[in-house]
């Protein structure tokens, strides 16, 4: 089947069971081991209401509003499953961000009725699963998980859209996700490059709007491309004394028995932390965080394990293979710091993603409480010279425990 031909028509299903969006969880959202404690979670506040929603145009196949990648990578490639993920959005009027708390929602008044998606080996027509067709993305749910609408197929082949701000994992534009769950495995090695073809079909009321979207070269490495972007910039030649965070977004996406999850998004004025990226999540790293803190107080009392800021080593880089697009340390009781580089962890665009997350806390964490959280990232930068990072939030509720 021709790339061409995977945008014709085809018929769509007319109804959507309720038992495939209480089952995507294993094939759509599938973890590593470490991503528990250090993976970008998508856990986080939903939507109910459903207000403001952009009118929708009606348009064709052969006319669908093209989608503009600004980052792809494959975030995930292992025996079960092969990620891609394409950050961007179509320029219309109608945008897939716009359109977000009018699908992503309980009550959707927009809806992605079906979608198609084909992988290839890079400049070629040797598709690596052949056509994959879905039925209707649906929303599992703000207390399953907020911020997507995802479809499986018969294989458990994932055809989704994240938006990132909804589902708890950061800033930055709607990411379309493609997940093989079978395919020709004598095609790809991580040193292939692969090239996606996709599009979706999106109804409102009576009208229907078309949606496509094709991104090539796409390494299997795991490395992040940027087909509409200037060149990466270099590594910052200093990080000069560090400074203080302004802070974008802080919220508390998880809280589990397990885990107490606490999370900046933000950066310095100058750019440095989101800048020293590539530098410090990297296997040679030219920048190092060498260390760090991280305190959450409730009423003034701390409430960790210890009673006092938790004290934390070199902030490390896991590997591409194991979780690309981070450095985190772990301390003697499991506690985690961490910062996360949206567009290199293939969680989106915008600025990093500082997290703090607990294994134990003191009974004063309750769900309503406002707790207020610190921390404190200590680096080297390519000069050799030291600087501190400072991050603080407060006033965050306490979620209900999940």
């Amino acid at each position: 089947m021709s790339r061409t031909s995977l945008l014709s028509s085809h018929a769509l299903r007319a109804t959507a069971v309720l038992a495939l969006a209480l089952s995507l969880g294993a094939c759509s959202r599938q973890q590593n081991a470490s991503e528990s404690l250090t993976g970008p979670g998508r856990e986080g506040a939903g939507t109910r209401v459903v207000v403001g929603c952009p009118t929708l145009l009606p348009n064709t196949a052969a006319t669908s509003s093209v989608f503009a990648t600004e980052m792809a990578m494959v975030p995930r490639f292992n025996t079960k499953n092969i990620r891609i993920e394409a950050t961007g959005d179509i320029p219309a009027l109608a945008t897939l961000a716009a359109m977000a708390p009018c699908a992503a929602a309980d009550l959707p008044s927009i809806n992605f009725t079906g979608g198609h998606a084909n992988v290839f080996l890079s400049g070629t027509t040797t598709s690596l699963t052949g056509p994959l067709t879905f039925g209707p993305l649906l929303f599992p749910g703000s207390l399953i998980e907020p911020g997507v609408v995802v479809a499986n197929d018969a294989n458990k082949n994932v055809l989704e859209i994240i938006w990132p701000t909804l589902a708890g994992t950061g800033t930055g534009g709607p990411i379309v996700r493609i997940q093989l769950a079978k395919w020709n495995t004598a095609l790809v090695n991580t040193a292939s490059k692969i090239d996606i073809v996709w599009d979706m079909t999106v109804t409102q009321d009576a009208t229907t709007h078309f949606i496509s979207g094709t991104t090539v070269g796409i390494p299997m490495s795991g490395q992040a491309i940027f087909p509409n972007a200037a060149a990466p910039l270099p590594c910052p030649l200093t990080l000069g004394a560090g400074g203080a965070v302004v802070s974008q977004l802080a919220s508390v996406p998880r809280f589990t028995a397990k885990s107490l999850r606490f999370e900046i998004i933000g950066d310095v004025a100058a750019g440095t932390i989101g800048l020293s990226g590539p530098c410090a999540a990297s296997a040679t790293p030219a920048i190092v965080y060498t260390g760090g803190t991280g305190n959450v107080t409730i009423g003034g009392v701390s409430v960790t394990n210890t009673g006092r800021a938790l004290t934390f080593g070199a902030l490390l880089f896991p590997g591409i293979a194991l979780e690309p697009g981070v450095v985190v340390a772990n301390d003697a009781s499991k506690n985690v710091l961490e910062i996360i580089w949206p567009s290199l962890a293939g969680t989106g665009t915008g600025a990093p993603v500082l997290r703090l997350q607990l294994a134990a806390w003191s009974g004063r964490v309750v769900t309503g409480a406002k707790a207020d959280v610190a921390m404190q990232f200590n680096a080297i930068g390519p000069d050799g010279l030291p600087a501190v990072f400072t991050a603080n939030a407060a006033g965050l509720t306490i979620p209900v425990r999940r």
